[in-house]
């Protein structure tokens, strides 16, 4: 087998473990639904004194599946620009997800040395850096389709 069977070989078995990951497009409305609820959620209790202390973790969770599914989800016409922007958004949001993760507990600091607290960095959880993440791709997927 020479070198450019074995290339378009790899090709279309990527292709068709990315076209099962994907998810249809109504799943989309469902993210939405389930993000915003979540995030409604943990905004309601914010604002409340007495609370179990697994529900804002479950919440986040909740808020981070709603991401996912809204990231993993067709678009109503799914054609080769629009895999473009997708892939273009996710590595937008590597690099800015990496920035963030790099510069968060620097900029923490600086504020809590501004304001008198003398408290180390403090580390950034998996579920921020996720959350920021997932809303970077979705943020810049929508902005780059709207704009083509």
């Amino acid at each position: 087998m020479n070198l450019k069977k074995a290339e378009a070989c790899e090709r279309t078995k990527l292709e068709r473990f990315l076209n099962k990951v994907q998810l249809p497009h109504f799943y989309k409305n469902i993210g939405i639904g389930l993000a915003l609820l979540s995030f409604i959620a943990l905004i309601m209790l914010n604002l409340v004194d007495d609370e179990a202390l697994w529900l804002p973790p479950a919440l986040k969770h909740a808020m981070l599946i709603g991401l996912l599914i809204i990231s993993l989800s067709r678009e109503k016409i799914e054609d080769e620009l629009i895999e473009t922007l997708r892939s273009k958004s996710y590595a937008l949001a590597f690099i800015i997800g990496v920035l963030y993760t790099l510069f968060q507990p620097l900029a923490n600091y600086i504020v809590d040395f501004f304001l008198g607290k003398q408290e180390g960095p403090t580390e950034i959880g998996y579920i921020q850096v996720l959350l920021f993440m997932l809303l970077i791709q979705v943020g810049f997927f929508e902005l780059l389709k709207r704009s083509r």
